[in-house]
């Protein structure tokens, strides 16, 4: 069997999943309001009493921007604010334990498993495919049939192509394949349902390899017979492994005598770095934000992991192709009913009108959550288990990284800009939230540039945002940081957040040309995610970067060189900035790291 750079990780275990705890819960709840509290008043000092009126131009943006990420501190301590798992039961064996029979014959449950694949290597497809044939179930009589979705049309039609079918076939699974790409994965799962008849089914990348309980441990949900999907947490077995400080100082000089290399062990042998250095752990997503709206009723589907009740995603189809009859029947109405091109026109608009279970989009798997959420008629529900049921393949090189959440930004924002969830009806006040939270931080980009920028405009121009750095300032401030600080450690309990932070400020560049691109109306594109290391320049993703690092270092020599000189007005201001670039500094570093890394086998 072909050997990949993965196969050295995958006797890795996954990490168990946070246990709830009330008293936990409690506590993050009363620091979380004190946060809020803190930050009320902080925000609204800085707008009565701190602005400098000789600096409004400087002033104003930057109070905007604090304001700005002090409704986005609410939204997480809104998200944090409790879990709610669903009770665990068994795995379900007959259908009328998942759904009213409406006279029908009982019979057991009908289980699909789609894996879903476009240009993957149809050996690393076919690893999903055995372990997927692993997955247990307790009852002989339950089928479970397993079918890869081919949006390559990889059939032998092609000798330039390899071959997906010849591995299906192989294995011993259905293979399923479509003669275009419409609608991307929605509409390749779309083709999937049309062919198969499954009661629930699993959805799997090309990449997604679950474990053997993955059925076990989820089917029994369905007997809410309002669930609609479950997601399980993503977890990627094959993150970059932190290594030594030491080590890679060495690897870096090409150091071996001894001399030189013991000292180093001892003065940076215990400090690790490179750990995750892409960062792809989603583990606060789905152990922390995603599970958390368990409690809103509000967690969405992910794609890979989920498992689904057809008769959710068919009542939503259904009822989408009744409602687009009824809008193609008004556009015709004020046409002569009865002329010969009135009724040809309504037959080619009728004929043309499709009954599509996922939405047609980049995000499909989001965009689908919000209008199961929002159907009035089924209230269906959803939920995010806590356990991990599946290992996937993290992407290998900073590029791969940036396209992937590219495309999760535009999706996400292409929907608040066509289809805003805050204004969906059917939707109940706390998913318009939580929904909202999501679009919401799409949208950092615009006051992280503000506080990425602040330092260098004050370090060349000398003025201040603030009437002075003084006690009054600080009295504000640090409460609310140090609070903030402390509430988001006990909202992530035992989840380092590190790593996520630095990307979150790091990101901006990408997030913002992500903006820009869905406001000027630019198509979403899907693209798939190449599952190995790709060797695309990175220079354009990390230039911003470096060109603010390099602005921030030369204010501060600037700002160093008029202090010794005795001719800086307000060194106390030139404290404050040159902390706040430190932090500045260490964020954009991690990019400019990831994009020359190069791991430690190259």
């Amino acid at each position: 069997m072909k050997q990949f750079y993965f196969s050295k990780f995958d006797n890795r275990k996954p990490y168990k999943a946070i246990p709830d705890n009330k008293y936990r819960t409690l506590l993050f709840q009363f620091f979380g309001i004190v946060t809020i509290a803190l930050g009320f008043s902080y925000i609204c000092w800085r707008w009565s009493h701190s602005l400098n009126p000789d600096a409004l131009w400087f002033a104003i943006p930057l109070v905007t921007a604090e304001t700005l990420s002090y409704l986005s501190t609410i939204l997480i301590v809104i998200n944090f604010w409790s879990y709610k798992d669903a009770k665990k039961s068994a795995p379900v064996h007959y259908l009328s334990e998942i759904e009213d029979l409406q006279e029908r014959t009982d019979r057991p449950v009908r289980i699909d498993v789609f894996i879903a694949t476009y240009n993957e290597d149809v050996e690393l497809v076919r690893l999903s495919i055995i372990d997927a044939k692993k997955m247990n179930y307790p009852y002989a009589d339950v089928p479970i049939k397993i079918y890869v979705l081919d949006d390559g049309r990889r059939d032998g039609r092609d000798p330039n192509k390899q071959n997906m079918k010849e591995v299906a076939e192989q294995e011993g699974v259905g293979y399923l394949i479509r003669e275009h790409n419409e609608g991307y994965k929605a509409g390749n799962l779309k083709n999937g349902l049309q062919h198969t008849n499954g009661d629930i089914f699993v959805i799997l990348d090309a990449d997604t390899r679950p474990l053997p309980d993955f059925l076990v441990n989820t089917s029994g949900y369905f007997r809410n017979r309002k669930l609609a999907w479950i997601q399980t947490p993503q977890w990627f077995y094959d993150t970059t492994e932190a290594e030594s400080l030491s080590n890679v100082i060495k690897s870096k000089l090409k150091v071996s005598n001894k001399f030189i290399t013991k000292p180093l062990d001892v003065l940076f042998g215990k400090i690790e770095v490179n750990e995750d250095i892409f960062g792809n752990d989603p583990r606060l997503f789905y152990d922390v934000i995603l599970r958390k709206r368990n409690y809103y009723n509000a967690a969405f589907c992910c794609g890979a992991g989920s498992f689904h009740r057809r008769e959710a995603v068919m009542s939503l189809a259904l009822k989408d192709f009744a409602e687009g009859l009824k809008k193609r029947h008004r556009e015709l109405v004020h046409e002569d009913a009865g002329s010969t091109g009135a009724i040809q026109q309504k037959k080619e608009l009728l004929s043309h009108q499709q009954i599509i279970p996922f939405k047609f989009h980049a995000s499909e798997d989001i965009y689908t959550s919000i209008m199961l959420h929002a159907d009035k008629d089924n209230r269906w529900e959803s939920l995010q288990h806590p356990d991990i049921e599946c290992k996937m393949l993290s992407t290998q090189d900073l590029d791969s990284w940036i396209k992937q959440h590219q495309r999760y930004a535009e999706g996400s924002l292409d929907i608040a800009f066509k289809d805003n969830p805050v204004f969906k009806k059917g939707l109940t006040f706390w998913q318009k939230v939580c929904y909202f939270n999501t679009i919401w931080s799409y949208f950092a980009p615009l006051w992280i540039l503000v506080f990425l920028l602040s330092p260098i405009v004050f370090f060349f121009t000398l003025q201040l945002p603030v009437q002075a750095y003084s006690f009054e300032f600080f009295k504000y401030f640090l409460p609310f940081q140090i609070m903030n600080t402390i509430t988001i450690t006990l909202g992530a309990w035992g989840i380092a957040t590190k790593r996520g932070d630095q990307y979150y400020i790091s990101s901006f560049w990408f997030m913002l040309l992500s903006l820009i691109s869905v406001v000027r109306g630019k198509k979403v594109q899907f693209n798939v995610t190449p599952k190995d290391k790709a060797n695309a320049k990175n220079t354009q993703h990390i230039m911003p970067h470096i060109i603010i690092i390099a602005l921030s270092l030369t204010g501060i020599t600037y700002n160093v060189i008029l202090l010794l000189l005795g001719y800086h007005p307000t060194p106390s201001g030139f404290a404050a900035n040159t902390f706040w670039t430190i932090f500045n500094i260490i964020d954009l570093s991690v990019m400019i790291r990831a994009a020359k890394w190069k791991g430690s086998d190259e």
